[in-house]
């Protein structure tokens, strides 16, 4: 059996709502929450939602008061208001006295909000490996996964977005944003030798559209599960990679109903535009990273470098 992720916790708790409904997603997620390391905020805001959609109100008020009350959480006015799974609470006053103690931790925390890059294993000469978070993450999540043994030997860069959803969860819906901010960071880099990017989901978006717009220049990009939605319509904006030396890496699970053909869109173009890279269908995998990341991450780093 797969050992039980952040990730696959998340998606495994979707697809049994969508399957089975509300009230087993809850028991699933509630068994399950304290046995993965991920956004503890987001954790609660699953069972309480769920329990919510289950009729089980004081349950979900309980959740919710230990998430915003004893933990200082806080998650977005907009999506406590609006979200059908919390129907059932709405009418209650104490809900309503959570939801606007989180309207008030929104405002101060988006007017705090900067971008922020953290750095690890910095080495005097060595290549930097730039990762982006996905959405709803953040850089402390995604250098678990980037700092690995296959990555020795890199200075290690995390951006993390200035655009916070809700408590420890930031993301790139304003993409020019996010790209200026990708840009900055590497500006403030100390001399490097050669820069790879990399990153989860939404943020290969970022790194790609970074690297078309000429606004980050790369020698070789590591995407795994790539968000990709315009792909088709950045086609032609495309060809001014041709020219760079620049390869990448491709890792997409055939199980990723929303990423998989924009990998595979994605491939298609740098095939045709004469761009050296490799996509890496991995068997049976969700939009998560593949169980053995580490090994998927040398034979990336490995592909790239060999075409330096």
């Amino acid at each position: 059996m797969k050992k039980l992720t952040y990730t696959r916790l998340l998606n495994e708790t979707i697809s049994i709502y969508e399957k089975k409904g509300s009230l087993e997603a809850y028991h699933f997620m509630k068994e399950n929450a304290e046995k993965v390391d991920g956004n503890e905020a987001q954790l609660y805001n699953f069972q309480y939602a769920l329990a919510a959609a289950s009729d089980l109100k004081e349950e979900a008020l309980g959740i919710m008061k230990e998430a915003i009350l004893d933990h200082g959480y806080w998650y977005e006015y907009n999506y406590l208001q609006e979200d059908e799974d919390l129907n059932s609470l709405r009418s209650i006053k104490e809900f309503q006295e959570l939801v606007e103690l989180c309207k008030r931790r929104e405002e101060d925390a988006k007017k705090e909000a900067k971008p922020k890059l953290t750095i690890l294993s910095e080495g005097q000469n060595q290549p930097i490996l730039m990762a982006l978070h996905g959405d709803q993450e953040n850089a402390k999540m995604t250098s678990s996964f980037w700092n690995r043994p296959a990555t020795q030997g890199y200075t290690l860069a995390f951006p993390q977005s200035s655009q916070i959803q809700f408590s420890d969860a930031y993301e790139w819906e304003d993409l020019q944003k996010g790209v200026q901010e990708i840009e900055e960071h590497v500006k403030e880099l100390s001399s490097y030798n050669s820069l790879f990017i990399g990153g989860f989901s939404a943020g290969c978006r970022v790194a790609l559209k970074a690297m078309i717009e000429g606004r980050v220049s790369a020698d070789g990009f590591v995407f795994v599960a790539p968000w990709l939605p315009e792909i088709d319509e950045w086609k032609e904006a495309m060809t001014s990679l041709q020219n760079t030396n620049i390869s990448g890496y491709i890792i997409c699970g055939d199980q990723d109903d929303d990423c998989l053909e924009g990998s595979k869109a994605l491939s298609a173009i740098l095939e045709e535009k004469g761009i050296a890279h490799e996509l890496k269908v991995v068997k049976g995998l969700d939009h998560e990273y593949p169980e053995a990341f580490n090994e998927s991450l040398q034979r990336a780093l490995n592909f790239i470098n060999k075409r330096k």
